[in-house]
């Protein structure tokens, strides 16, 4: 039997630029409750995810919004047990009918909190036919939930479409295609946001950063004295550096102890992550000496393995796999890897970040003395949309000196 490849490949890019600006309030788009139901779902899968992503005394970084976007996507053409499990794995709780509209109405609102502030953020899908097609339904499916683009195209056009869309941040996201590749399903984001409070170039100095009680490097450490919502707990502080608009922000959360960062994430789930973000949200804003490094890291991942471990296994078996929703028999259509790339770059101007994953299948053939908030040793740190809670990227910092 002639041997055929489904490619399902997701993007999303985040610019996040630092400036002075005016301290304007975006006005927000009231939260739907689906809206609101697959945040919440996005975020408990986004935990589950990092914790398989984890290595030791390793940086980690990726998008959970790109990830989550693709495979739901993904989904929209999966059936029965394929399709159960792929729900269970990636904490959707709505059903189809909901959840891809759901989606739809959940990007508008991320585009509706840029807006007003002057920043940018672009959403893109794309379904490229590389030599095959699938059926209407599923076109429809994209088409009308996640606005797609369909055209035919090859390699070239596909990682043509990613540098553009990225803006040229990202130069690929595949280098190979299988010989007899039905299509590859793209989704990007392009996010640009600029600092409510820029850090000045000129209170950047070399300081140690602590990778661990023994061992340190000297890093650019960025500095500023401004006011900020901070969360002191026993174990860990956590701050929350709005962008213009204060529709998005940064969150870092920072251990205590210098090598605390693993105490820290063994306490995390999708509850405790939930309510450190909503006590954050309640404090109110006051002055703090910030110091953050400056740093730049680029990542990489398999997300076969992980997926699998956390669940969805059918998708990954050409004999189980149910695709049907694709206009493919059971047993023809299966996905054959996920791949995810990311890259972050924080330092006075700005944020850039940028992370692309790729799924292949295939058939069988207050005024007071100032807080000091010094993230000089590992730590975590988050970028969100404040009123969903739709966490576009997430990761941990060991080593700024690190790519």
């Amino acid at each position: 039997m002639k041997r055929v490849c489904l490619t399902l490949s997701t993007l999303l890019l985040g610019v996040l630029c630092l400036a002075a600006c005016a301290p304007a309030k975006a006005a927000a788009t009231p939260q739907t409750p689906s809206q609101e139901t697959l945040a919440q779902g996005n975020t408990a899968f986004a935990e589950q995810l990092y914790g398989h992503l984890v290595e030791a005394d390793r940086n980690t970084f990726f998008s959970p919004h790109s990830i989550s976007s693709a495979l739901a996507m993904t989904y929209g053409g999966a059936r029965e047990n394929t399709a159960r499990e792929m729900k269970a794995a990636l904490h959707f709780q709505l059903d189809p009918s909901q959840l891809h509209p759901a989606f739809k109405a959940l990007n508008a609102t991320l585009a509706d909190g840029m807006a007003p502030s002057g920043q940018k953020l672009n959403i893109a899908n794309a379904l490229i036919l590389t030599g095959g097609d699938v059926s209407p339904e599923y076109k429809q499916i994209l088409e009308e939930n996640y606005a797609a683009e369909i055209f035919p195209g090859d390699l070239g056009a596909i990682n043509g479409w990613v540098k553009q869309k990225t803006e040229a941040k990202i130069e690929k996201i595949l280098d190979d295609l299988d010989p007899n590749s039905v299509c590859v399903i793209l989704n990007a984001i392009y996010f640009k946001g600029i600092w409510e409070r820029r850090f000045e170039k000129s209170r950047t100095q070399e300081a140690p950063f602590k990778r661990s009680a023994a061992d340190a490097l000297n890093v650019p450490m960025m500095h500023q004295k401004e006011e900020f919502k901070l969360l002191s707990q026993e174990d860990f502080q956590a701050i929350a550096m709005p962008y213009k608009g204060k529709a998005f922000s940064m969150v870092v959360l920072l251990p205590r102890q210098v090598e605390g960062l693993g105490a820290l994430e063994a306490k995390m789930t999708a509850q405790s992550l939930s309510q450190w973000l909503s006590a954050l949200d309640g404090q109110r804003p006051q002055k703090v000496l910030l110091y953050l490094p400056r740093f730049k890291l680029e990542t990489s991942y398999d997300l076969a393995a992980p997926l699998k471990k956390m669940g969805v296994r059918d998708a990954f078996d050409m004999d189980r796999a149910d695709f049907r929703g694709m206009g493919w028999p059971q047993g023809k259509l299966f996905i054959s890897q996920v791949k995810h790339k990311a890259v972050v770059e924080v330092n006075e101007e700005g944020t850039e970040a940028a992370a692309a994953t790729a799924v292949e299948m295939a058939t069988k053939s207050m005024p007071a003395p100032p807080e000091v908030f010094r993230a000089d040793h590992p730590f975590l740190f988050l970028i969100r949309h404040d009123a969903t809670g739709t966490l576009l990227f997430m990761g941990r910092m060991m080593n700024p000196g690190q790519k």
